[in-house]
């Protein structure tokens, strides 16, 4: 009941019901007030929710989801409209609504004409109109989302009330620019980024580096991407001084590179597990290894008592890890409920000098189509191990991981995101390393972890 004593009438419900087929849509999404007008073009599918098309306006004007945002059918903030939330605005706002996630695009917009309504940053409010423009049926190799034409560069996040000089000295704004291509890439790496992560966003021209930090970069150039969106000088500094000490004769200071039989010992937990594999063994009902061979491969493992269990893998989180890591690596594999080695893991047994060799031509991550979370975290992993004197300095690697753009649930990144949420390759090198050295979440890098994380790197420079 108000103030004057009525009761406000409840919100109309404007949702329609879901088409049974799946169509692309055609919009136009115009930024409110512009002069001139700033406006994107997208194709998307019309199964795709209103978070997903949240996340691709964030690409298509290059934003950082740094904001509370909502949609709407009427206005956004008038009583009679109904309104899509985010998260924030679900637990914590005052107006009543349905949460992005849950509400489909066919379910506001299903005919062309129809109009939908998008606000970004309540204090900047940043007001989209969002118009249907064309619809056809959905092919099977239509992409969820892409731009297809589009003017202007949209304004830089909380810049709302700047002249346009202050937004050249502040942001070296340029705002008739446009590049179809940059803008489908950051919408790619919205798309690939799990919920929760907002992507680092397109990787422009190198910028800011000497001739010599350029050519360094050139040796490595799975780590330009990175190193160009990282916005702060210090960790920009420090990943070009690990490449250089990467890119150097000496591996790595002051540590000399293990000999062959401290490679072999080790190697001692994969190989362990590899020869209980064997031809094959079968896994449980859920999925996992039989008990027997989860504690002694927990025991290899350098488990201590009270982290050892009878009950199986499901009950030593490491085991479980490590286990599909060596998945990840190319080592083992499952087929009909069994896990087998593969014809790598088999040469391996045999040949320690084969295993090391798989080991480096794998722990490399793929270069993905468009910037991802695991990606970068893994690299850095990599390089960090390669490069410390003795530690793995993951909270570093994940300073670098937020100055380059990353957020989780719009946090700065935490060592444990680094791990859990990235580089299976982290958990593999904690435990390539003496057995009394082996430890889940091991704060120091083995000298035999070291010279395989270098390897690993110098092998992809070579290549």
């Amino acid at each position: 009941m108000s103030s004057f004593g009525y009761e406000r009438p409840p919100r109309p419900v404007r949702r329609r019901d879901r088409l049974a087929e799946t169509y692309i849509f055609q919009l136009r999404i115009d930024l409110d007030g512009a002069r001139p007008p700033i406006w994107r073009r997208i194709e998307i599918r019309s199964d795709v929710s209103l978070l997903t098309l949240h996340r691709v306006i964030q690409g298509a004007f290059e934003w950082y989801d740094y904001h509370l945002y909502r949609f709407s059918l009427g206005h956004p903030f008038s009583w009679d409209s109904e309104y899509f939330l985010c998260d924030y605005d679900m637990t914590d706002g005052e107006d009543e609504g349905t949460f992005v996630d849950d509400v489909r695009l066919d379910e506001t917009l299903q005919e062309p004409g129809d109009k939908l309504n998008y606000v970004y940053d309540y204090g900047d409010s940043w007001h989209h109109s969002i118009k249907l423009e064309k619809v056809r049926q959905a092919m099977p190799d239509d992409p969820i989302a892409v731009c297809i034409a589009g003017r202007r560069a949209a304004p830089p996040e909380d810049s709302r009330g700047m002249t346009e000089q202050e937004l050249l000295d502040e942001f070296d704004f340029d705002p008739a620019y446009f590049d179809l291509d940059e803008i489908n890439e950051a919408i790619d790496s919205w798309l690939v980024a799990p919920a929760g992560f907002a992507p680092a966003g397109p990787v422009p021209e190198l910028f800011g580096f000497d001739q010599e930090t350029r050519t360094l970069i050139a040796q490595f150039p799975q780590f330009k991407s990175i190193l160009n969106q990282c916005q702060d000088q210090q960790a920009r500094s420090e990943m070009i001084h690990r490449l250089e000490i990467l890119a150097s004769d000496d591996p790595r200071s002051g540590r000399p590179v293990p000999e062959e039989p401290e490679l072999v010992d080790s190697l001692s937990a994969v190989q362990l597990l590899l020869d209980e594999i064997g031809t094959g063994v079968r896994l449980t009902s859920a999925g996992y290894l039989p008990p027997k061979i989860a504690f002694r491969f927990g025991e290899e493992l350098g488990l201590r008592d009270f982290e050892l269990s009878t009950g199986g893998e499901s009950k030593m989180l490491a085991v479980m890890h490590v286990r599909e890591a060596l998945q990840q690596v190319g080592l083992l594999r499952k087929y009909k409920g069994d896990l087998l080695l593969t014809k790598a893991a088999k040469d391996g047994r045999e040949t320690t000098s084969l295993l090391w060799n798989h080991l480096a031509a794998r722990l490399l991550p793929s270069e993905p189509s468009a910037r991802t979370f695991s990606h970068d975290a893994a690299l850095l992993s990599l390089l960090f191990a390669a490069t410390s004197d003795d530690g793995f300095e993951l909270q570093t690697v994940a300073e670098i991981l937020t100055a380059s753009g990353w957020r989780i649930n719009h946090e700065p990144v935490q060592s444990h995101d680094v791990v859990f949420q990235g580089s299976w390759q982290t958990i593999l090198l904690w435990y390539i390393a003496p057995k009394d050295q082996r430890a889940w979440f091991n704060g120091t890098v083995s000298p035999a972890a070291a010279e395989l994380a270098r390897a690993t790197l110098l092998t992809a420079k070579s290549l």
